[in-house]
């Protein structure tokens, strides 16, 4: 092979990614993933036989992926997270598959198969874009996490989240305690959304290295994002150009913040170059000039792995309820209940997202069967009632701080008369419907989606997230999320750039269907203008990039009707590419810096302590260190420690104040506080230089006490 070339670098990252484990584990794990895989498409032949091969591809591999993250844990329950359960989830499955084939009986390949193949690649040439975008993802996963001379190094996006995520995924296989309990907190119920994570423990737990785990779903999962929002685009939109658009518009994102760099280039390019050399300062994220509208692909799907499995669950699901709602395939009312109903515990945001997508659609459902020949007058009033909504969220401006406090519960009651008003006006709207004739096909559609929903959903909600968003940093009251300092406007203008110009004409003067599709957006931004779910009000962006994905299709079809409209117009071509360039250059500058960073996560005496704690102690061993955020006991070995990175257990709303001063004492004071030894069920003391830099740590006491 040459030695700079794609075949040796494709070579090169094969034999990384088994680094740290037996190929034999690996291939085994590989086989047990694309079993899954490949019966999720089987699947897909049987019930959505009447969707292109390639559709059923793309929603038969998020099913797999589904299935693996469920039918392990389901298992779980009965026999822990072991290889017994994971065991009788792949006979689950064949079972399962083996019964479609039987009763479906479907056609997997067309016997003119090269035929067909050739045509598809000429008719479907604008799928070459999703595959690019998904190309370039591939190789910004491998970059986010490799070993390099002997330790592990991450990128700039991952030097955060993913020592949680390595945590989640080794303690979860290690202990296989299940239902999981954090491994950073011990004793304290996993509520995260963690099945983002065991996917990949299932292929650490049958021996792939753990790169290896980490990897490989995620890989998948960035398929089915590309993929399916390809899909849903295609379907709404019905045009190959506003479909690319859209993809373009959503994935590489960015707003007008590479203006802040351009300035006094002429003295030198400093400025310019910070991009690519210092800490989180990129054009799509900037905090001290208050750009926080990150790129989805850099700091959404790459660091935050609940989001990703989430969209490759929200997307492909979106497409199926689109067709039973909108092209009248009531079977996909099944498909779709199904599938969200299991999308709580892998991202909790998308199925809050997806629910009030569904509450609005459900509503211009109703109106379509109640004001039958008023659909003129019925969207109308709907752009009313929206213009309403973006008026209070713009207006809210005017009385924050001065009379009212930004994170006053008086937004929270807003929004919750609203919702009651919502809800009122739909149960209207179905009283009327019903006594027009209309409810036994409700039943038979919403009613048997709604229902399949909330059975598979509500014990999770009940077992994990309302137990864990109980807490007063949880629903609130709070303005304008992640505004630190702008006006309304002016923040959304610079972070969001020409989406943000153009969204207003084109969500008004949009026609029917797609004014009803999109309708969603405007109220989750609403909601999320004056309510925060969790203790980080950052993180309202996990729903507003939801409410984000419909309005990059009204907007991608509003520009490109705009082109088509200027054919006349000299110099067309130049404007649409610097219409382009305005919307990319961002994104663009984001992806060039991550593609180049690199920061050691794990060094190469962590990764010597890791491998002699792993090898040397229990899984269920507790460990005393320090909260450092990149801690290899938790991460690299599954094992426990008293108390995680408080950037981790403090925004999951757990309270870590009593273990901090409690570590504190036993470090400083260990004959003093032998109890809290007990208390915290401590098997090992580390002492480094982590914990001499971060405690006052009595070594000589340590040191007389225990061996």
């Amino acid at each position: 092979y040459k030695r700079q070339g794609t075949i040796y670098y494709i070579k090169e990252q094969i034999q990384e990614l088994f680094m740290g484990g037996n190929f034999l584990g690996g291939a085994v794990a590989l086989l047990y993933f694309l079993m899954f895989q490949l019966c999720g498409v089987t699947l897909a032949a049987c019930f959505l036989n009447k969707e292109r091969r390639y559709t059923q591809m793309i929603l038969g591999s998020a099913a797999g992926s589904v299935l693996l993250m469920w039918l392990p844990s389901l298992w779980a329950f009965l026999f822990s997270f072991s290889i017994t359960a994971h065991v009788l989830a792949l006979i689950s499955l064949l079972l399962l598959t083996v019964g479609a084939v039987f009763l479906k009986r479907p056609k997997l390949l067309p016997n003119d198969f090269p035929g067909k193949h050739k045509a598809f690649c000429r008719a479907e040439r604008t799928l070459l874009l999703p595959l690019g975008l998904w190309l370039l993802f591939v190789f910004l996963v491998l970059h986010s996490f490799r070993y390099q001379n002997g330790e592990i190094w991450s990128s700039q996006c991952t030097y955060g989240d993913m020592s949680m995520h390595l945590g989640f995924i080794t303690s979860i296989a290690e202990q296989k305690t299940f239902p999981p309990m954090y491994s950073i907190l011990p004793g304290v119920k996993l509520s995260y959304p963690f099945l983002s994570d065991s996917i990949s423990s299932s292929l650490y737990l049958l021996g792939a290295p753990l790169r290896f785990a980490y990897v490989l779903p995620m890989l998948f999962a960035g398929a089915q994002v590309f993929f399916g929002a390809y899909l849903f685009w295609q379907r709404w939109l019905r045009d190959k150009a506003k479909t690319a658009l859209a993809e373009i518009l959503f994935f590489l994102n960015g707003g007008f913040g590479f203006a802040y760099f351009f300035p006094n280039l002429q003295n030198g390019t400093d400025n310019f170059t910070r991009i690519f050399t210092s800490f989180y300062e990129t054009p799509t994220n900037l905090v001290n000039q208050n750009i926080r509208w990150v790129n989805v692909i850099v700091d959404m799907l790459i660091p935050q792995r609940a989001t990703l499995f989430g969209w490759a669950v929200l997307f492909p699901l979106l497409y199926v309820l689109y067709r039973a709602v909108y092209e009248q395939c009531e079977r996909y009312f099944i498909i779709a209940g199904i599938f969200a109903g299991g999308l709580v515990m892998i991202h909790t945001h998308s199925f809050l997202a997806f629910g009030l997508i569904c509450g609005v659609w459900l509503c211009f459902a109703l109106c379509r069967r109640v004001f039958r020949g008023s659909s003129a007058h019925v969207q109308f009033t709907a752009k009313v009632a929206a213009l309403v909504l973006m008026l209070l969220a713009f207006g809210a401006q005017f009385v924050t701080p001065k009379l009212i406090s930004r994170e006053s519960s008086v937004f929270l009651y807003l929004v919750l008369v609203c919702a009651a008003a919502f809800v009122l006006f739909v149960l209207a709207l179905l009283i009327m419907a019903i006594r027009k004739g209309f409810g036994i096909q409700l039943v038979k559609t919403w009613g048997v989606f709604l229902l399949i929903t909330l059975l598979l959903a509500a014990p999770q909600l009940f077992t994990w997230t309302f137990s864990q968003a109980s807490g007063d940093s949880f629903m609130r009251g709070w303005y304008n999320w992640g505004n630190l300092q702008d006006g309304y406007l002016w923040f959304y203008l610079v972070n969001l750039g020409v989406t943000a110009l153009l969204f207003l004409p084109a969500f008004f003067t949009a026609d029917q269907r797609r004014f009803t599709v999109c309708a969603p957006a405007a109220v989750i931004w609403f909601i999320c203008e004056f309510v925060v779910f969790q203790p980080n009000t950052y993180d309202n962006n996990k729903l507003l990039y939801a409410a984000y994905f419909l309005v990059c299709g009204v907007v991608a079809s509003y520009m490109v009707e705009i082109y088509r409209r200027l054919r006349t117009l000299p110099g067309r071509r130049a404007l649409a590419v610097g219409a382009l360039v305005l919307c990319m250059l961002s994104a663009v500058l984001t992806i060039g810096r991550e593609s180049i960073a690199g920061y050691c996560l794990y060094g190469d005496s962590q990764l010597k302590a890791a491998e002699y704690i792993y090898e040397n102690t229990e899984p269920e061993d507790t460990v005393l260190t320090d909260m450092r955020h990149n801690n290899e006991i938790a991460a690299l070995t599954g094992r426990n420690i008293v108390c995680g990175s408080t950037s981790y257990v403090y925004f999951h709303g757990l309270d870590y104040t009593e273990r901090e001063t409690d570590m504190q004492s036993m470090f400083s004071a260990p004959q003093a506080n032998c109890a809290l030894f007990e208390k915290y069920s401590i098997d090992y003391i580390l002492v480094s230089a982590y914990e001499r830099n971060n405690f006052t740590v009595n070594e000589t006491e340590i040191k007389a006490l225990f061996p």
